[in-house]
């Protein structure tokens, strides 16, 4: 476990770094506005993404480990229906792009390309985590992200672009060469694909679609409780505030997602497979322990951030943040909550009780929009840093008092 948790550390060194540097070299270098419009384009991709391929990625983290003779067989399966999933996600997106944002052809076709070129790249990072692969998976997210920093400088310092679109060119050659790369050189990069197995089966699509749908259902909302206020502030004020509150929620973000997620992406697996041999103490305690090491990490950072934070956004993201250190400490909370909720869910996930996951975040995104809807409008993106915190919470409250009722129940034991 521990090994696991510090190769999938060291693998999302790179990711982070990157994603840190196309936070900061994207404002700098295309700007506020050309910034928010990529931001709300690209969030609004990850939701195409999340309600086409999310029950499948679930499905697969639940289900694989419970078929040991026949991985082979299952891995064909569910990548069926990830191209299956994955078509429909590109006929959305081409609507979006053309009807929502007012994107010309050109725009729209590198848009799509990359919404379909994303998810096969969640299929095999996902294979790789739940067969416990930490290495491959570190190798290959982490040359996907080298790859977009070098395409997004060569087309900025060498072609001169400077619209948000650059951002989309760079992450889909990133993909496409990434993808080259792990059919070429990765270890074991073409083992379980056989074209001759690769075929629908109802049965089976339904046990995968009946769990992971409502779990989708879920991360789209979740994905809504994230994104949604910037559609707000975009509607009240500018996409120069959009950039703004986007940078600073995006950069907090990779952090906490940075410092948690080996944990997550290492416990998770395990977790489960305790479960499904009906070992429920020992994956209860597992789910305990992880939350502690995620709550360690959030102190820590929150202590050095809160420091440093009004010197980061003049000296490097060249930002005029309306009251920092308000929105720096809301923003922070709610990131390294979230990545903790993300853990003290995991019971209900593995009760199958997707449902219940679903009351709590529809009651966070209710409670997120109505305030963002009220105080946005007179305090402007600071208020949606604060709210961003007060949803967070209200999600994490309502899911205690459900494990609370299954824990009375003896359902853990």
């Amino acid at each position: 476990m521990k090994k696991d948790v510090l190769i999938y550390f060291a693998g999302k060194i790179i990711p982070a770094l990157v994603n840190l540097a196309i936070i900061i070299l994207a404002v700098r270098l295309l700007g506020n506005a050309e910034y928010g419009k990529y931001s709300l384009v690209f969030y609004a991709t990850m939701l195409v993404s999340t309600l086409s391929f999310g029950w499948i990625q679930q499905s697969i983290l639940r289900f694989l480990s419970a078929y040991p003779q026949e991985q082979v067989l299952v891995i064909n399966r569910f990548f069926f229906l990830t191209l299956m999933s994955t078509l429909s996600a590109v006929i959305i997106g081409f609507f979006l792009c053309i009807y929502y944002f007012h994107l010309d052809w050109t725009d729209t076709a590198v848009v799509v390309t990359y919404i379909f070129m994303y998810n096969v790249f969640l299929f095999h990072l996902t294979l790789n985590q739940t067969k416990r692969k930490s290495l491959n998976y570190a190798i290959l997210e982490g040359s996907y992200n080298v790859l977009f920093l070098a395409f997004f400088l060569l087309l900025t310092f060498v072609f001169n672009q400077h619209l948000f679109i650059v951002l989309f060119i760079a992450m889909v050659l990133g993909l496409v060469l990434s993808e080259f790369l792990r059919i070429t050189i990765l270890p074991e990069g073409r083992v379980g694909l056989d074209p001759s197995r690769i075929y629908f089966q109802t049965g089976f699509t339904k046990k995968a679609f009946n769990f992971g749908f409502p779990i989708t259902i879920w991360l789209f909302l979740s994905y809504l409780l994230n994104i949604s206020d910037r559609f707000i502030i975009k509607e009240f004020t500018s996409y120069e505030n959009v950039g703004t509150y986007s940078a600073v929620k995006d950069f907090i973000g990779k952090i906490a997602t940075f410092t948690t997620i080996p944990v997550l992406l290492a416990y998770y697996p395990m977790i489960v497979e305790k479960w499904n041999d009906s070992r429920k103490k020992e994956a209860m305690k597992l789910i305990r322990e992880g939350l502690n090491y995620c709550l360690l990490i959030a102190v820590v950072v929150f202590i050095f951030f809160m420091f440093v934070n009004n010197l980061f956004y003049t000296r490097i993201l060249h930002l005029q943040v309306i009251r920092p250190l308000l929105v720096s400490a809301a923003l922070i909370s709610s990131a390294f909550l979230w990545q903790a909720a993300l853990m003290v869910h995991k019971p209900l996930e593995l009760l199958l009780k997707p449902r219940l996951m679903l009351v709590a975040i529809l009651a966070a995104l209710a409670v997120n929009a109505l305030a963002n809807l009220i105080f946005v409008p007179i305090h402007g993106y600071p208020a949606a840093a604060v709210i961003s915190l007060v949803s967070v919470v209200t999600y994490i409250i309502i899911i205690f008092a459900f494990l609370f009722r299954f824990y009375k129940q003896g359902l853990f034991k």
